[in-house]
């Protein structure tokens, strides 16, 4: 009999462990985002756009995060948009072409990363059966 390895378990109540992990790092993600943003529009001078923006984007991050977490397909779907549109945002802030007024470059590097994880494992091909053969 060989040895077995540590496994690492494939799924946590009927989910992938990657969902777990994603939907933990939206709920993070969107959290900070949100309190940033009320931090900016209460009570930090600054352009006012970007700190709606990001008030919004931790209130969207989350709520499409508990989608995914209850295996929703208008989560996945709603997350994959956020972050296409976190993409392109972030990509001419960094070309320095401004679509939102305000959204600082060293934060975008680290946002267009983000946002490429989260489409990278919400595509790969196990994700997008798990979410579109759902029915809701």
């Amino acid at each position: 009999m060989a040895a077995r390895g540590f496994d690492l378990p494939a799924s946590f109540k009927g989910r992938y462990l990657g969902v777990l992990i994603l939907v933990l790092a939206q709920f993070l993600v969107g959290a900070v985002h949100a309190v940033i943003g009320l931090g900016l529009i209460f009570g930090m001078p600054g352009e006012f756009g970007y700190s709606i923006y990001t008030f919004l984007y931790g209130i969207i991050t989350v709520i499409f995060g508990y989608g995914i977490w209850g295996g929703r397909r208008s989560g996945w779907v709603g997350t994959i948009f956020v972050a296409l549109f976190v993409i392109v945002v972030d990509v001419f802030t960094v070309l320095n072409v401004s679509l939102i007024a305000g959204v600082p470059r060293s934060a975008a590097f680290g946002e267009i990363f983000y946002s490429l994880v989260v489409l990278l494992y919400l595509l790969q091909p196990k994700i997008i059966h798990e979410f579109l053969n759902f029915r809701n």
